[in-house]
């Protein structure tokens, strides 16, 4: 499989709001906290090993350099850049391309956060300040977004600052992560949720045309349509034809259009969403199989549960069990 591209832009131009990304992050169940407004002074670095949750970095002051696994190059970075690693892999932030690393847990085990907000390290020297979180997803492995998604985007600021879709949010970031005040992780949650849409947006608004990857769907002009009406009405008998309709395409050309962006036929995406929404359902409300199952737009028990089994690997009572272990 062809290796993901990664993403860099300078000047994103935001996207207008699109229904079908509204219901697809409904989906994300996004829970991030931030690590610490980390100080950091030269020489140092720092190796942050691969992980399940996505990862974000914001250079407040000062400048450093960013290796990324997979990635050739070290990419510089200056104040007001936002990096966002959605899936995880292992990376280094450092002050020169040289400098030697320690890894993050061995920071934190000599250095722990200060009330697990502020960290301090380095020899002394100029100074960097950089804003790091990690983003922890539900149900990631089943979750289109997060799996289409590259391995780094890069949004570069504008002359030492971020730019002006950012700068806002990243300001009540960095004064909540510097107060200490009683609830500042709940609203620092609220806010990283913000940078990752924010981020996702602005990523969208990069893609050309004749780009076929499941995320140019999300803003085709008749694809995005039918991709809200799948993922906002679950329920519904969804037929290529009725789908076809909606959007005013050809049975045959939307079927070819949906696939060549997707991957996948308009009926397989059709039963992979319901079944994300029926792990939504399942985990957080106390509805029985079959009461799932209607929403989801199963009329029977049966059929759903052997649906959800060939998803998922498990019955739903089962999956349900495990869940909430």
């Amino acid at each position: 499989m062809a290796e993901k591209p990664v993403f860099l832009f300078d000047r994103p131009n935001l996207v207008r709001q699109m229904d079908a990304l509204t219901e697809i992050l409904k989906s994300v169940k996004l829970h991030s906290t931030v690590h610490c407004r980390s100080q950091f002074s030269a020489p140092w670095g720092v190796q942050i090993e691969a992980m399940a949750d996505a990862s974000f970095h914001v250079v407040m002051r000062g400048h450093c350099w960013l290796d990324v696994e997979g990635v050739d190059e070290q990419i510089p970075l200056v104040g007001g850049d936002l990096v966002v690693l959605p899936t995880g892999v292992a990376h280094a932030l450092r002050d020169r391309p040289d400098s030697s690393v320690v890894t993050l847990g061995e920071l934190l085990s000599h250095r722990p956060c200060q009330g697990q907000l502020t960290l301090s390290y380095g020899g002394g020297g100029t100074g960097t300040t950089v804003l790091c979180g990690k983003a922890s997803f539900e149900n990631r492995e089943i979750n289109p977004l997060l799996s289409a998604l590259p391995p780094l985007l890069l949004i570069k600021g504008e002359e030492g600052r971020a730019v002006e879709w950012l700068d806002s949010t990243l300001q009540f970031i960095a004064c909540e992560t510097a107060s200490n005040r009683p609830g500042a992780e709940m609203m620092i949650t609220y806010l990283s949720n913000i940078v990752f849409i924010q981020a996702v947006r602005a990523y969208l608004s990069s893609l050309k045309p004749d780009d076929n990857s499941w995320l140019r769907g999300l803003i085709d002009p008749q694809i995005s349509i039918a991709l809200a009406l799948i993922h906002h009405q679950p329920e519904t008998n969804w037929t290529v034809e009725n789908l076809a309709k909606r959007v005013n395409m050809s049975r045959s050309g939307f079927a070819a259009r949906f696939k060549w962006l997707m991957g996948e036929a308009p009926l397989q995406y059709v039963t992979r969403s319901r079944m994300l929404r029926a792990v939504e359902l399942l985990r957080s409300h106390n509805l029985t199989v079959g009461e799932v199952a209607e929403r989801v737009g199963y009329d029977s028990e049966t059929a759903f549960s052997k649906a959800f089994k060939r998803q998922m690997g498990q019955p739903p009572n089962q999956y349900r069990k495990q869940s909430m272990v």
